[in-house]
């Protein structure tokens, strides 16, 4: 398939999983973004299929573990290119009936904070329209900005989710990474809410029949996190726990932030069983061999390419 708004840069295939694609704005090579066709290994693509599309050309935030922001924040994709990378990941199975995939995920989580752009409710509408997949499901990560902007957008959030997608067809999660708010700062290196903040949003979000809302931690060893503080702030009625590795891009690096892991290490394993004990469903997801063999990061293939080497191939 050729898009109409992108040109295809770059492409990273991992066997097993799925395709990891480098795009730019036609005529704009410097406007670079990824998105992946992938699959939830063991479950193959007739099962859950997932699209992990990015709603920026780069990162405004800049995560301390994170390659998305390496080369700085350039713009935000417009609703025909956000919809556009979702439109070229169903062209390429034309054997598999997207109305056939029980779970069909639309992941808001590549490059940028979704949050900082509005087309992303306006593609979130249009998604959602009569007509759709019976499996789709969006999917949206964030690391909640303080800003008029992020406010206004899950403001409208609510709204999209209740109109378009009740009964458990959203999953929204909040990328946290410690319960200590010095720790948030210099990992996420901007103003954000604080976690009294983001429960009382959760309260506001949660309808009987949603999906809990996910509080993701990439946990390095230097990082803290204490189980207390979650019990305190965040209801095991309307909010999960997930913990995730941190994988071996240039900005973990850089920071030595870097925790691969392909089982639970005792730190983790020790956190789960606390909180379930308080009551919290937890999540672990270790790291995938061929994820990290791959290079499947976010940001990882861009930075890889770079910018002189991307504008000859766009």
């Amino acid at each position: 398939m050729i898009s109409p708004v992108f040109e295809i840069g770059a492409v990273r295939d991992v066997p097993g999983y799925g395709t990891l694609y480098l795009a730019s704005r036609r005529g704009e090579p410097d406007k670079w973004f990824e998105f992946t066709d992938c699959v939830d290994p063991p479950h193959p693509r007739e099962k859950k299929w997932v699209a992990m599309i990015s709603s920026q050309f780069g990162c405004a935030v800049g995560c301390r573990f994170c390659d998305a922001g390496r080369q700085g924040f350039r713009g935000n994709l417009t609703v025909e290119e956000l919809l556009g990378q979702v439109r070229y990941v169903l062209s390429l199975h034309p054997d598999v009936d997207p109305a056939s995939v029980p779970k069909l995920k639309i992941h808001f989580a590549r490059m940028g904070e979704p949050s900082l752009n509005k087309a992303v409710l306006r593609a979130l509408e249009l998604l959602g329209r009569p007509g759709r997949p019976p499996g789709l499901m969006p999917s949206l990560s964030s690391v909640a900005p303080r800003c008029p902007l992020s406010r206004s957008f899950f403001d409208e959030l609510i709204r999209v989710k209740d109109r378009f997608y009740g009964g458990g067809c959203f999953q929204l999660q909040f990328s946290i990474h410690s319960t200590d708010e010095e720790a948030r700062a210099a990992i996420i290196p901007i103003r954000k809410w604080d976690l009294a903040e983001i429960a009382e949003y959760g309260d506001r979000w949660f309808k009987p029949g949603d999906r809990l809302l996910t509080l993701n931690f990439a946990l390095a060893d230097p990082i803290p996190f204490d189980p207390a503080v979650v019990e305190r702030v965040f209801p095991q009625d309307r909010f999960l726990i997930k913990f995730t590795a941190v994988h071996t891009t240039q900005r973990a690096t850089e920071n030595a932030l870097t925790n691969v892991w392909y089982k639970a290490p005792p730190r983790i394993e020790a956190l789960g069983e606390d909180l379930k004990k308080r009551g919290y469903q937890v999540i672990i997801n270790p790291s995938w061999p061929q994820e990290i063999e791959g290079g499947l990061s976010c940001g990882q293939l861009a930075s890889s390419v770079g910018d002189a080497s991307f504008a000859a191939v766009a």
